[in-house]
């Protein structure tokens, strides 16, 4: 009796520490974006893979003075990760920003608030909840 009980935890400990590995082998990432810019802006999570090719994960538009949530889970943990924004008329390339899984708030913004203006991409720091 005592054998089969012991043989039984020992089987349920092992299955327990299988699904933490599994479910370690991958991340999730959010952004949520805050366009301060005159203008719709395109905003996507892009994984890059060793060989320098890029897939979106999760794309959006966000309309002006307005935000907007991208959310990406089942990401393999080693893969490198950033979000890339871009709008109509942006005189240079995207802005990007690598990301860190979990959470990341960010503020687009564009020189002199113009549809011309050269994009701007910063986190916007979240304040510590006091316990």
């Amino acid at each position: 009796m005592f054998n089969r009980v012991v043989r039984k935890r020992v089987a349920a400990a092992c299955g327990a520490g299988a699904m933490v590995l599994l479910s370690g082998c991958t991340v999730g990432y959010q952004a949520d974006v805050r366009n301060d810019t005159a203008q719709p802006i395109g905003v996507a999570i892009i994984r890059a893979d060793a060989s320098g090719q890029s897939n979106n994960l999760a794309v959006t538009r966000i309309a002006p003075k307005s935000r907007g949530k991208l959310v990406r889970n089942g990401v393999p943990h080693d893969t490198k990760v950033y979000l890339e924004a871009d709008a109509m008329g942006n005189p240079g390339y995207p802005v990007q920003l690598d990301l860190q899984t979990g959470l990341t708030v960010v503020r687009v913004t564009q020189e002199g608030d113009v549809p011309t203006g050269k994009m701007r991409m910063e986190v916007v720091e979240r304040p510590v909840m006091q316990q």
